[in-house]
């Protein structure tokens, strides 16, 4: 009895440390008021059964942003970090980033206060060595909000970059 029990933890623990060998990091933030809510980056890598050479690696991150500001912060900094390690290590990524902003403002404003966000995210990819033949920049402005509402929560929810 006792070494089945034995055997079912061994199994378990194994269980579990194969499960854990993909990486999935999501880094949240909730911070009050006016500053930045979160910053969300993920990070797929196939499980073992695939080839290395046929893997999937799939760069995904949200950077928030204070209202009418397009400078980062040192938490999306560390999660630009991830992002540029990923690219670093799978040269054939390129990525897109898309600047939005919220409702306040005027469309033409909007669209270029999201441009500049874009343009921020890409600029400290650069910094790290990524090419910017690698970047491609867009924006929304207020064109494609995240959440709808006409709050301080929505809105922080609308200042972002995307990175896809």
């Amino acid at each position: 009895m006792k070494k089945n029990k034995k055997l079912l933890i061994s199994y378990s623990l194994v269980g579990l440390f194969i499960a854990s060998c993909s990486s999935v990091q999501v880094t949240e933030e909730a911070v009050y008021e006016d500053s930045i809510q979160s910053i969300e980056v993920s990070s797929n890598r196939s499980s073992l059964e695939v080839p290395s050479s046929s893997r999937a690696v799939v760069a995904n991150a949200t950077v928030y942003f204070e209202f009418d500001k397009y400078n980062l912060s040192t938490r999306s900094i560390q999660a630009l970090k991830s992002i540029s390690d990923l690219m670093s290590e799978n040269p054939s990524i390129e990525i897109t980033i898309a600047g939005h902003a919220d409702e306040r403002g005027t469309r033409e404003y909007n669209l270029a206060l999201g441009q500049r966000r874009a343009e921020s995210v890409a600029d400290y990819l650069v910094l790290k060595g990524i090419s910017r033949s690698r970047l491609t920049i867009k924006s929304y402005g207020e064109e494609m909000p995240a959440v709808s509402g006409s709050n301080e929560r929505s809105w922080g929810r609308n200042r972002r970059a995307e990175i896809n």
